[in-house]
């Protein structure tokens, strides 16, 4: 298996990679790439013990770091797919980032921050080594982000405070904390230019910081912000960051639960835990887009390369979704089965795959590029087989429900419903090779019923077993019936 089919996403965080081309997510304990380009996908052959957590992708895409909820870690060398190294940070790790230049990784240690030497840059034995670990902050940290030039970079805690570290720092060098939220704070990240920070607290707080001197800040006007000292603060009036404006996005009672800048053009994307997103610009905080994605909260969100693409991931609903903003269209839009998945049948010329789940949907995906192009959600209750007709593009799905319904795979649409007199659980489908009789078993009757499909009428009921009836198959020549029940037996049919 080259590909996994189904679920699209399950948790953790979603990476571009640099082209902008490309979204790697993580699908349990493994990761998949889907290129959005030439519609299609992989996934990487390298397994982890537990569901993957977190990933950090180098800046030139040729290393990928993926962390479990324990804090092991597996080092990929992504364009050769192969796995390079296994690692343990012990302890779960909430945020890791490689710097721009590609020579650090940042990885937090609840509420440590742990520099390490990134691999490819020194011949060492080791492929991580760690260069210092850094204190401050007095609850976990959530976010890191290295500055573009890659001599600083910001922590954002649980503790509602921001810190600003500096690489080069001297051993007496104390950092500058950023504090003024109520909340915790989920990102802090530095502008392009590196004049201005910008962060995010979970309440809905966006505080814009800039470096000057407690002067320059009351030129400005802010007098409310700054609180002015006696005569003694103002001979030591020396520049560190200040507040220069606040924000609040005024949602009622409504958290913030992932953001995303995008430094290039100043975006900032935020999801809310209705399930809403918007898309501001910096510093004006002018709302540009807002888009209301489901009901239920979005997990992460990134931006490409060019600020053209947002991916947002749904650990709740398995979902995946690559939205292109300017255009107001999905680049992807994908979804695995909401519950189990129960049941799956091949095409004739394995092209396609059909899958049925306990969330009443018929599902029918492309093998090649690992995509579901149709979902059909007819059925009432769990659907308990699938199986493609011999020849032409007619689908049947057997359900709890009490019906087999048959999909035309060209019109995408539900052609043909088939029922029993009285209501039945059916559990298993077979269609004959000529594609003209179709027959499903029961498993509160224990009957089998036969239908013609081109009438959809009701031609005759099997009866004789004593249990419900798992299985069914026509020989491949003849029209021969085989059954089989959990009351032990396999019974052949004229």
């Amino acid at each position: 298996f080259s590909n996994l089919c189904g679920t699209v996403y399950t948790a953790g965080n979603l990476i571009f990679t640099p082209d902008g081309n490309s979204i790697l997510s993580p699908v349990g304990n493994r990761v998949s790439v889907f290129d959005l380009v030439n519609n299609k996908s992989l996934t990487l052959p390298v397994e982890m013990r537990k569901d993957i957590k977190l990933m950090a992708l180098s800046p030139n895409a040729t290393l990928l770091v993926t962390i479990d909820k324990d804090g092991r870690a597996l080092l990929i060398n992504l364009p050769r797919r192969v796995l390079i190294a296994h690692f343990n940070f012990k302890a779960p790790v909430k945020a890791i980032q490689f710097s721009p230049d590609g020579k650090w990784i940042a990885a937090s240690h609840e509420k440590y921050v742990e520099i390490w030497k990134a691999p490819g840059f020194n011949r060492e034995f080791a492929p991580f080594v760690k260069h210092k670990t850094i204190g401050g902050h007095y609850d976990d940290i959530l976010n890191i982000s290295w500055s573009p030039d890659s001599k600083y970079f910001l922590t954002s805690s649980s503790d509602m405070t921001v810190r600003l570290y500096r690489m080069d720092a001297s051993k007496d060098y104390v950092p500058q904390t950023l504090a003024g939220h109520r909340n915790s704070v989920l990102g802090a990240w530095f502008s392009d230019d590196m004049q201005n920070i910008y962060t995010i607290s979970k309440d809905g707080a966006l505080f814009h910081w800039q470096y000057r001197t407690r002067a320059a800040a009351r030129d400005s006007d802010d007098e409310d912000e700054m609180d002015v000292d006696d005569g003694e603060a103002n001979r030591v009036d020396k520049a560190q960051w200040r507040i220069s404006g606040k924000h609040y996005f005024n949602q009622n009672n409504i958290k913030v639960k992932s953001c995303a800048f995008f430094a290039p053009s100043n975006l900032l994307v935020v999801g809310f835990s209705n399930g809403v997103f918007g898309l501001y610009e910096v510093p004006s905080f002018v709302n540009i887009h807002t888009l209301s994605i489901s009901q239920h909260k979005i997990d992460t969100v990134t931006i490409n390369r060019t600020g053209e693409w947002l991916a947002f991931g749904s650990s709740t609903l398995g979902q995946l979704l690559v939205w292109e903003w300017q255009s107001e269209t999905y680049v992807l839009k994908q979804q695995g089965h909401y519950y189990n998945m129960t049941s799956l049948s091949y095409s004739a010329d394995g092209q396609t795959l059909a899958t049925g789940g306990e969330d009443g949907k018929v599902k029918v995906w492309n093998t090649t590029s690992g995509f579901c192009f149709v979902t059909f959600s007819d059925h009432k209750s769990n659907v308990m087989a699938v199986e493609f007709a011999k020849q032409g593009k007619v689908l049947f799905s057997a359900s709890m429900d009490g019906t087999v319904r048959a999909f035309d795979l060209v019109r995408y649409r539900n052609f043909r419903t088939f029922t029993s007199p009285n209501p039945v659980q059916f559990s298993s489908l077979v269609v004959d090779p000529s594609g003209e009789v179709v027959c499903a078993g029961t498993t509160d009757t224990f009957e089998i019923y036969v239908w013609n499909v081109q009438t959809g009428k009701l031609l005759d009921i099997l009866a004789g077993h004593t249990g419900p009836v798992s299985s069914l198959t026509f020989s491949p020549v003849g029209m021969l019936l085989v059954s089989g029940s959990w009351d032990y037996t396999a019974r052949t049919w004229d």
